[in-house]
């Protein structure tokens, strides 16, 4: 049942805010709308509690992170990330950007590489895909279309590294934000550097 709290509660938005971000590196949980809502139900609070913004979740799984990850946890970003590279290189033909959790450093045990790619229609990049029959995938369309969301998604295993590229059409890539957090392949080697290089971060 949920509890009296009034849905104004600061309090209720940071324990949702916790918990939201608990499930999201724990679970794999890739949503967050959907991780906040079961961090509502979970919490028992009424569905018309004020919840958090993504800015909040974003930071109390950068804290999480910093607090849980460990020596293994390490090691699986840098692959995940050494998998990021070895994907974009392959798809150089086309612009690619390394986003998420993997990028954020914050990946959790269930976590993917999101790669977003840019190109004149997913299907070029289908065909490039069935080109190369050693590797297997599966193709998802959003349901709900428009500009928020990708034309297509291909997800495959790259050495066992599970991967989401997500293929938004050409043009859109003019309109990307400053704001939003992403990375070109430049970038995303200079996150493989050892401690104390001198190699800047392009983005």
């Amino acid at each position: 049942m949920p509890t009296n709290r009034t849905f104004e509660s600061l309090d209720a938005r940071e324990e949702i805010a916790e918990l939201a971000a608990r499930l999201i590196y724990d679970e794999g949980i890739r949503d967050y709308a959907l991780a906040k809502r079961k961090a509502v139900k979970q919490l028992g609070l009424s569905p018309r509690t004020m919840l958090p913004t993504n800015e909040a979740i974003e930071a109390a799984l950068a804290r999480r992170a910093a607090e849980y990850q460990d020596e293994d946890d390490a090691e699986r970003l840098e692959r995940m990330r050494q998998t990021a590279v070895e994907v974009m290189r392959w798809l150089e033909p086309w612009s690619t950007y390394l986003v998420g959790h993997v990028l954020e450093g914050t990946a959790g045990p269930l976590s993917v590489v999101d790669i977003d790619l840019y190109a004149e229609s997913a299907k070029e990049v289908e065909i490039f895909l069935l080109n190369h029959p050693w590797l297997r995938f599966d193709v998802h369309t959003p349901r709900a279309g428009g500009a928020k969301e990708p034309e297509t998604i291909f997800e495959f295993d790259w050495h066992d590294v599970p991967v989401s590229l997500r293929v938004w059409p050409l043009a859109s890539e003019r309109n990307l934000k400053r704001s939003e957090h992403r990375a070109r392949l430049p970038a995303v080697l200079a996150l493989l550097e050892p401690p104390g290089s001198l190699t800047p971060a392009a983005s």
